[in-house]
């Protein structure tokens, strides 16, 4: 980089050296080498991610009256994406299409990279369209984009990608395959149970990708057999899950043993979630056996395995085994504790788990609360429920759909309509925001939203998934819907009759009232998990 520095100082009007060359004589020659010199010196910034270098060097450019090409404009706007981002590129691209200079189809490779990257995915797609006749070269956009496609959940618009790459005969990189099975290897998980139907359109998929493989002569990586793993796990397909593993097993792949545990990491939460619980012991003693080093996730995941058990002196086993490795509790390890409490109905130790919690400093989040929300509304403990309720409230965390929905249908199936919908509006109000000031600050554009009787109105909110507020859009939703039924929607959550109960009925030191008939009787049943001394 010095060197670059040295030569662009030699070329600056009033040296001796640009003065000999003729330079202000205006030499067509001298300024075509001149160029094709701070070309190269752009270029270099792109390899040396020197985004100030690179806008030195086009101010100097037009300083010594040096129109630059669209060469020129391609190692520049290559740079400034990494250095500035892409708005700061769309800035240059403007200024160059003004200047009737069309950019080269590397440059629009680049732009749809950082698109991509910022997950602007209909952008990404754009650019990658206008690339006159795309070249292995820039394949990288193309994965970036199946990349987005991934982290967006986005699969009908990978599959135009891959249709794109057919027609174009573009030959598919082990990065390719690696995002097709991560895209592809599931069927709508996490928004459907998978069954027979889909389990079938999976092995399909799996099999196309495969076969395609073995035509382009490309075998598996770890990566592309972990994401294959991933989805079969995900989609509840155990046996096959379980006839990879084996294959990851004896192929001799450069990988630590970190990332052998991850992999480990990823077959004990599918196994769990099946309720495969002596498969997911025996993968947990393989990875003691082999030291492999488990981490505080996994620990959680078998101590909510012992649920299945279900067994707490097991999960106490687990709990000790962790804290002899050196680890402390996490809100994530009071949940798992808390489903294996819960599976027996234990609501009075569930709760003595969350005050343990809370009185050791940990911060609880809306997952632990969903966590007894979910088994109060499935047990029928409606004061549960409405003390949970109120915990979060204290605690000013926001809900998140899954809690609107285990309060409203708790009331809804105990026929208390009325206290059903103002719970739903003061939760979807919550779940907005605390804070009374930022709701009277937007009523009138939530409002326009929730009564318009514009055809287009729910797909007006719905448009707030794609900016990625989702809770927002749901509280709207809902919002919508209650005033379709005749509510009247107050912006005061705090005035709610409701929401006054339930302040003055529970506090941290006020236990709801739980059934007696549905407290469990003690565990009897011998732990799996011994701590050896």
């Amino acid at each position: 980089m010095r060197y670059i520095k040295l030569i662009l100082f030699q070329f600056v009007p009033g040296n001796s050296l640009a003065d000999k060359v003729g330079l202000k004589n205006g030499s067509i020659r001298v300024k075509r080498i001149l160029r094709w010199s701070f070309n190269d010196l752009l270029h270099a910034c792109v390899q040396f991610n020197n985004c100030q270098l690179a806008e030195q060097l086009f101010l100097e450019m037009q300083t010594l009256g040096l129109r630059p090409s669209e060469f020129t404009y391609d190692g520049f706007i290559k740079t400034v994406i990494a250095g500035k981002g892409i708005p700061y590129a769309m800035k240059v691209i403007e200024a160059m299409e003004r200047r009737g200079v069309r950019p080269y189809s590397d440059t629009l490779a680049a732009l749809s990279v950082g698109y991509s990257q910022n997950l602007q995915l209909d952008l990404a797609e754009e650019y990658l369209e206008r690339i006159p006749e795309i070249q292995p070269k820039h394949l990288r956009a193309v994965n970036a984009l199946l990349s987005g496609c991934e982290s967006m959940n986005e699969p009908e618009r990978a599959v135009r990608i891959v249709a794109k790459m057919k027609r174009m005969n573009m030959k598919a990189t082990v990065r390719t395959y690696e995002l097709l099975f991560s895209l592809f290897g599931n069927v709508n998980v996490p928004y459907e149970e998978g069954n027979v139907l889909s389990h079938a359109d999976v092995s399909k998929r799996i099999s196309i990708i495969e076969m395609d493989m073995l035509n382009n002569e490309i075998q598996h990586s770890f990566v592309s057999t972990k994401n294959l793993i991933r989805a079969l796990g995900a989609e509840g397909m155990i046996e096959e899950m379980l006839r990879y593993l084996n294959i990851a097993e004896n192929v001799s792949w450069n990988i630590d043993h970190y990332e052998k545990s991850d992999l480990y990491g990823t077959v004990l939460h599918a196994l769990v979630k099946a309720k495969e619980t002596h498969k997911a012991i025996r993968v947990f003693k393989i990875m003691r056996s082999c030291g492999l080093p488990i981490d505080i996730s996994v620990y959680s995941t078998m101590i909510e395995c012992c649920k299945w058990l279900p067994c707490f002196r097991s999960a106490s086993a687990l709990l000790s085994l962790m804290l002899r490795d050196g680890f402390h509790l996490t809100v994530v390890t009071y949940t798992s504790l808390l489903k294996v409490v819960l599976a027996k109905g234990d609501f009075e130790g569930a709760l003595d788990l969350l005050y343990l919690c809370k009185t050791e400093g940990i911060e609880p989040d809306i997952q632990i609360f969903n966590t007894v929300l979910s088994h109060a509304y499935t047990r029928g403990q409606i004061h549960v429920m409405e003390y949970i309720v109120e915990l979060i409230h204290q605690a000013k965390i926001k809900p998140d759909p899954s809690t609107l929905s285990y309060t409203f249908c708790a009331y809804e199936e105990h026929e208390l309509y009325n206290t059903a919908i103002e719970a739903l509006q003061v939760l979807s109000m919550r779940m907005i925001s605390y804070d009374v000031s930022i709701l009277s600050e937007k009523k009138i554009v939530f409002e326009d939203l929730i009564l318009s009787e514009e055809p287009d109105a729910e797909s007006r909110i719905i448009r707030a998934f794609e900016a990625g507020e989702e809770f927002l859009a749901t509280a709207l939703l809902n919002l919508r819907w209650c005033a379709m039924i005749g509510a009247t929607i107050t912006w005061s959550p705090e005035e709610s009759f409701w929401g006054r109960r339930l302040a003055s009925s529970y506090d941290a030191n006020k236990r709801p009232h739980i059934s007696p008939s549905k407290v469990p009787r003690p565990w009897v049943r011998e732990p799996y998990f011994r701590v050896l001394g």
